[in-house]
């Protein structure tokens, strides 16, 4: 299913809703794109846009960590 078909019949909580569970199950990409429709969506409060925001850059903190002390053998 569209991510396109899928946020424009939801509300910015749902969406939000449904980027905590792609984010629960290690789908960082998928849920990066619900809490960015989530903070896009007509009904998004500024408390929910700055969560959104948040998650989304929490999730990039986590892809782009490196363990420096494992890459020195």
């Amino acid at each position: 299913m569209s991510y396109i078909c899928v946020h424009m019949e939801q509300t910015a909580e749902k969406l939000y809703e449904m980027a905590q569970e792609y984010r629960r199950t290690l789908r960082f990409g998928d849920a990066i794109n619900m809490y960015r429709a989530a903070a896009d969506a007509p009904d998004a409060t500024e408390d929910l846009k700055r969560r959104c925001l948040a998650s989304v850059d929490l999730i990039q903190d986590i892809n782009g960590f490196v363990n420096t002390d494992l890459m020195n053998p």
